[in-house]
C-alpha cells in the first residue's frame, strides 16, 4: 500500500487499524532497507564525507528503536528458560561494562560473542547493530549498556 492509497482510504473513511500497521511495517522495512543500502555505499566510497553525515542522521533515527530492542532482548535473556547467557552475562556482566566504559569495542564483543557461542545461540542482529562503527562511541556505551542492564537488572 502506497501513502496515496492510504490517504484515500482515509479521506473515503474506508479504513483500518490494520491499514496503518501494515503501512508502518512496510516503511520501517524500506527505512531498514534504506540503511543496508547507503551502509554498503559508505563502504564502497570511504572518503565521501556528505554520504557518511547521511548515513549518520539515518542511524541516529534508527538509535531509539535499537535501544528498546536491546533492552527487551535483555530482559529476554533475564527471564527465559534456557539461563546460561544470563548466568554467563550476570557473572561477566562488569568485566564487559567496564570494557564498554573504555571504548573496547573489539573487547566487548568478543566477550558477548563468546557467550553467545558457548550457548549455542545465534548472535542477535540488534547486537550485530551496535557495534557498527557509524556509531559513535557513546551511542555505542549507551547501547551496550542498556542490552546488558535488561539481563543483569533487578527482578521487577
Amino acid at each position: 500500500m502506497t501513502l496515496q492509497e492510504l490517504q484515500e482510504k482515509v479521506a473515503n473513511d474506508n479504513f483500518t487499524v490494520d491499514d496503518f500497521k501494515n503501512y508502518y511495517e512496510k516503511l520501517s522495512k524500506d527505512f531498514s532497507d534504506f540503511k543496508l543500502v547507503l551502509e554498503n555505499a559508505c563502504d564502497i566510497k570511504k572518503d565521501d564525507k556528505e554520504l557518511l553525515r547521511l548515513l549518520l542522521t539515518v542511524s541516529g533515527r534508527n538509535v531509539s528503536k535499537l535501544m528498546d530492542n536491546l533492552k527487551s532482548l535483555g530482559y529476554k535473556y533475564r527471564v527465559s528458560g534456557d539461563q546460561s547467557i544470563k548466568n554467563s552475562i550476570s557473572s561477566m556482566g562488569y568485566k564487559i561494562l567496564e570494557q564498554t566504559r573504555a571504548g573496547k569495542r573489539d573487547d566487548v564483543y568478543y566477550s558477548i560473542l563468546r557467550i553467545f557461542v558457548a550457548a549455542n545461540e545465534k548472535f542477535p542482529l540488534d547486537l550485530v547493530e551496535a557495534f557498527k562503527p557509524h556509531y559513535s562511541d557513546e551511542i555505542f556505551k549507551v547501547l551496550i549498556f542498556t542490552f546488558i542492564s535488561g539481563v543483569i537488572g533487578e527482578e521487577k
